[in-house]
């Protein structure tokens, strides 16, 4: 009976969570990811090395950039 009692939670938290604008669902997804806290990898750290470096390229390239606070109000509509 106690895992129903924190499936039912879950369930609660869910149904809350959707009415989170969008911004603040990707933040609480951020936040619950991060929470396992899992060892990062020299690969994964590669990986994100190799992703920072194409987007600056891409940006050396002449890529549109948007603000903060337009992509936030795009999202918050």
């Amino acid at each position: 009976m106690y895992w129903m009692g924190l499936i039912m939670q879950a369930d609660i938290v869910f149904k809350e969570a959707l009415h989170l604008s969008p911004v603040d669902r990707v933040r609480l997804m951020d936040l619950l990811l991060g929470s396992f806290n899992a060892p990062h990898s020299a690969e994964h750290d590669q990986a994100w090395a190799n992703h920072a470096e194409q987007i600056c390229d891409e940006i050396d390239a002449g890529a549109k950039l948007y603000s903060l606070e337009s992509v936030l109000g795009e999202l918050n509509r």
